[in-house]
């Protein structure tokens, strides 16, 4: 892989930077469930942004299968600011890093490159010589010989990051049955339209998945702090799942089954608990229940960028049966998005 620098005027770069950095900040604004204490990201308002990845507002073709990436080093001290600093990434030819440039006198150093969409990297920085993790990104992979490196995905990237795949499999089942997708009439519509000609980064047609893809993604990055949350009650539930149903993995269990877990999870009904949910771990199922369900109707509605709503299909499904006295749709979605998803020639997504 071989990224391409892209040219972005200082004021794009700062305006970032004013918004989500410089900000004197001396409590901890985001450190929820002990996520990022006493680390210098926990003062960043939203260090999950960095590195930006935004679309790419270029004139090729194929500008849509691209995104541009802004990395950004901030200077800790101005008084002894950095000589040099370069990225190592897996983005581009490991054996050549790549400048980032300081903006002015400011306290910035930073760089744009353009870098295909549903894509995942790994980087260092090399500040005057020496290696080190993105202080602000709080993405990292940690390698069997023990380093650890900062890492980053592009927009709809449909590998599972925060799960593994039993994980993933039950996660899929649960968002299942809380969307409303799940009658004959919507089967058949999604069936027969298939998301029209927009299947760009698709890897299957199921709105579930691409909800259960959106909260990989959400736990990853936005809401890193919820990512305990899902990792110690998926564990609960698939124990009490499988302590209900003995003859199938719960990936292939009876619609019944989750329809009735998800009523013993809002009512905080005893047999919720005498079959292997610990309060003592997570002591209200209900809690959880409302944050599955928040993501999980986020995701479905949100642009197909975010993982979720795979094609903008939902879009197009609420696009069909919302029709005003006109017989014309009353949701007509594809005005307002980019192409090729929908038909909009100012906004680029």
């Amino acid at each position: 892989m071989v990224a391409r620098r892209i040219d972005k005027e200082d004021q794009y770069v700062l305006n970032l930077c004013t918004k989500y950095l410089a900000r004197i900040n001396t409590d901890e604004r985001h450190s929820a469930y002990g996520v990022d204490a006493a680390t210098p990201r926990a003062r960043i308002s939203e260090s999950w942004r960095f590195p930006v990845v935004d679309s790419h507002d270029g004139n090729e073709p194929d500008a849509y299968e691209w995104n541009d990436v802004t990395f950004v080093w901030h200077i800790a001290d101005l008084s002894a600011p950095p000589q040099s600093v370069l990225l190592l990434s897996t983005c581009h030819r490991l054996h050549e890093p790549l400048p980032l440039v300081r903006i002015g006198d400011t306290a910035y150093f930073a760089l744009t490159v353009k870098l295909p969409k549903a894509t995942r990297y790994r980087y260092l920085f090399i500040v005057d010589g020496k290696l080190t993790a993105d202080p602000i990104n709080p993405q990292t992979q940690t390698f069997a010989n023990g380093e650890t490196w900062s890492s980053f995905f592009t927009s709809a990237y449909n590998q599972p990051i925060s799960f593994e795949r039993w994980e993933f499999a039950i996660l899929d089942r649960l968002t299942r049955h809380i969307l409303p997708f799940n009658s004959t009439e919507a089967q058949n519509y999604l069936g027969r339209e298939g998301g029209g000609g927009n299947v760009g980064h698709l890897y299957r047609l199921d709105i579930s998945v691409g909800v259960a893809n959106f909260i990989d993604k959400v736990v990853a990055r936005e809401e890193r702090h919820r990512l305990y949350a899902y990792k110690t009650c998926l564990e609960m539930l698939d124990t009490i799942l499988r302590r209900r149903e003995t003859r199938a993995p719960p990936e292939a269990m009876e619609e019944s089954l989750f329809v009735e877990l998800y009523d013993d999870m809002a009512s905080g009904a005893s047999a919720l608990f005498e079959h292997g949910w610990d309060r003592s771990r997570y002591s209200d199922p209900a809690d959880f229940l409302k944050l599955l369900r928040r993501h999980a109707m986020t995701g479905a509605f949100a642009h197909p960028k975010y993982g979720g709503n795979p094609g903008g299909m939902a879009w197009a499904y609420l696009s069909e049966h919302f029709t005003g006295d006109n017989g014309k749709t009353a949701f007509d979605w594809q005005r307002a998005q980019e192409k090729p998803l929908g038909t909009s020639v100012e906004y680029r997504g």
